[in-house]
């Protein structure tokens, strides 16, 4: 538990410490972090942007791989999924009895 007056000697402390700071030093400091951080939020922004566009054109490479794989082998494409329906059917006509 904090007491009362030691509360009031921290804050003391602190109010005569403000008295000591430049204001414009202050300002200064605030513009130079304003600036440091709008940059640091580009570069990340820019970065994101970059992997995003490896995910999506990855993703797009595999999905016509598939596609081309599914058109070459077509019988097997039908039976597999005719396989994979009836397990599923299974499931869920076996979880609603």
């Amino acid at each position: 538990m904090v007491s009362l007056a030691r509360a009031e000697r921290k804050a003391a402390r602190l109010v005569s410490d403000v008295k000591d700071i430049d204001v414009e030093d202050l300002y200064d400091q605030l513009d130079n972090l304003r600036d440091y951080v709008r940059q640091l939020a580009q570069n990340v922004g820019k970065s994101a942007n970059r992997q995003y566009g490896r995910a999506r054109d990855y993703a797009s490479e595999t999905a016509q791989e598939a596609e081309e794989l599914m058109k070459d082998n077509l019988a097997a494409s039908l039976i597999l999924a005719l396989g994979l329906g009836l397990v599923v059917g299974y499931f869920i006509r076996r979880s609603t009895e």
